[in-house]
């Protein structure tokens, strides 16, 4: 954990001497584009705290930034899936439902259902690169902003688990997530 965290650290400190002259947008646009989007703060945040549950976090950041990645330059060529804000609502109720152990859950559907989420995520991001911004900072930005919650949620879970309402408390975040998924569907 202490590696990955380092790892992210060293990738912000090091990304501005990238950047090019004349280019302005990029590397900050895409620290914050996570952490101002509620559904990709919560959904990221999310496969941080099933992580916690299945003790996968290396497995979890793995399969996240690669379908990141790969369906943000998917998404920034003009690729974008149909339907996605929808998808991303129902993503937030499936990740709900997955944390609060509502139903049984196999390593496998766990696997594909966080590598779904962020796709659908990184899809998003890469629809929504501001005209102009350097394409590699930006990238670089929401990756090490959604690495950075993948882990918050990840310590999140590992907290709540030395709570005696450990249930309690991933339910309950899990029952908010998914309100704000369903308000998202209906909105």
């Amino acid at each position: 954990m202490k590696k990955l965290l380092t790892l992210a650290a060293g990738l912000l400190f090091s990304l501005p001497s990238f950047a090019h002259e004349g280019h302005h947008h990029g590397l900050s646009e895409g620290l914050l584009h996570p952490l101002t989007g509620l559904d990709h703060l919560i959904a990221l945040s999310l496969i941080g705290l099933l992580a916690s549950q299945t003790g996968k976090l290396k497995l979890s950041l793995a399969q996240s930034v690669f379908a990141l990645i790969l369906a943000a330059v998917v998404a920034s060529m003009g690729f974008v899936p149909p339907l996605l804000e929808t998808g991303l609502a129902i993503s937030l109720l499936v990740m709900a439902v997955l944390v609060a152990k509502v139903l049984p859950r196999s390593t496998g559907v766990v696997g594909l259902v966080v590598c779904l989420v962020a796709a659908l995520h990184g899809a998003a991001h890469g629809n929504e690169v501001p005209a102009g911004a350097d394409m590699k900072l930006f990238f670089a930005g929401f990756i090490a902003s959604s690495v950075a919650l993948i882990c918050a949620g990840f310590a999140l879970g590992k907290a709540a688990q030395q709570s005696q309402y450990t249930q309690k408390i991933t339910r309950t975040i899990a029952g908010l997530a998914g309100a704000f998924g369903i308000s998202a569907l209906v909105a």
